[in-house]
């Protein structure tokens, strides 16, 4: 970050004495062959008015600075999330406004910036940003936001990795995993609800380890889902988290914790009311390979 920081230094030191001239060194833009160039305040200080309204947490003045289609499609998410902040500050470190023929009637405005916030609920952020903002010429006004992060190694809110996985050998962090884990978990869930076993082999590889609750190890096929539901009344189903993840800096192979409340009647009358811990594997084809489960009654 402290090179990148001298390269963006360097640069605005050539643009004081361009005074904002076309100049084919500035850069190429490769997709449409064409020269970057700089730009000038105007666009810079609008985006530094938008973050000074965002470090005073006032999402009105903050989105005064944007136009109406990203206000339309934004707006509610910035009010719920200025109502969570106890303080913040992005600290702007470089402006950078720059303007290219192959992405005309737009200025970019690159920030690098150190943004640290405190939540009402204690939560603390920090992180340093490479943020652009696309401010239009017609609107005057930005039009939309992106960017990259470094966080904090020891920020304690949203950090990519964390936990311990403790293997025979080592121990590793645990990476948020999402290739579709929890939508599967939720599909799966409605297709129990529904009763409709013919659904669920979908969701599983064709061979299943299966460990139950009372410590029995099953070899289930994936044809054997079908009868699943045969001596059962009813089923409710319902998920209270699920938590997918994966051992850092390995392949995509996952684990799936689910905590869930569970219900069913069989048809003899006998009937079952549990808290539910279910641990599943996810294969490479995104499949499930393995379940293993742990539970406890909820007493009426």
């Amino acid at each position: 970050m402290k090179k990148l920081l001298m390269i963006a230094s360097a640069i605005i030191l050539l643009t004081s004495s361009v005074h904002a001239q076309k100049l084919v060194k500035a850069g190429t833009l490769v997709e449409k062959n064409t020269p970057w160039y700089f730009g000038t305040e105007n666009a810079s200080n609008l985006v530094l008015n938008a973050i000074k309204a965002y470090n005073n947490m006032d999402a009105k003045a903050y989105l005064s600075c944007f136009d109406d289609n990203y206000v339309k499609n934004n707006s509610d998410r910035v009010y719920k999330e200025f109502a969570t902040f106890k303080a913040v500050n992005r600290k702007v470190n470089i402006v950078i406004p720059v303007r290219t023929d192959g992405w005309p009637n737009q200025t970019e405005v690159q920030i690098y910036d150190d943004l640290d916030r405190e939540y009402k609920n204690g939560s603390k952020h920090k992180q340093q940003e490479h943020r652009v903002y696309i401010v239009n010429d017609s609107s005057k006004k930005i039009s939309m936001v992106w960017g990259s992060i470094i966080l904090d190694e020891k920020n304690e809110y949203g950090l990519p990795n964390g936990g311990k996985y403790y293997s025979k050998n080592d121990t590793s962090t645990i990476t948020f995993s999402n290739r579709g884990e929890v939508e599967l978990i939720e599909n799966l869930m409605k297709d129990c609800n529904k009763m409709d076993g013919k659904a669920l082999g979908k969701y599983f590889a064709d061979t299943v380890s299966v460990t139950t609750h009372e410590g029995r190890k099953l070899k289930v096929a994936n044809s054997d889902w079908a009868n699943m539901f045969n001596d059962l009344e009813s089923v409710e189903w319902k998920l209270t988290m699920v938590n997918p993840g994966k051992i850092t800096n390995t392949d995509p192979v996952s684990g799936i914790i689910v905590l869930s409340n569970y219900k069913e009647k069989k048809k003899d009358g006998t009937k079952k009311h549990v808290s539910a811990f279910h641990w599943y594997m996810y294969g490479l084809d995104k499949k499930i390979t393995s379940v293993s489960w742990m539970e406890r009654p909820i007493m009426p």
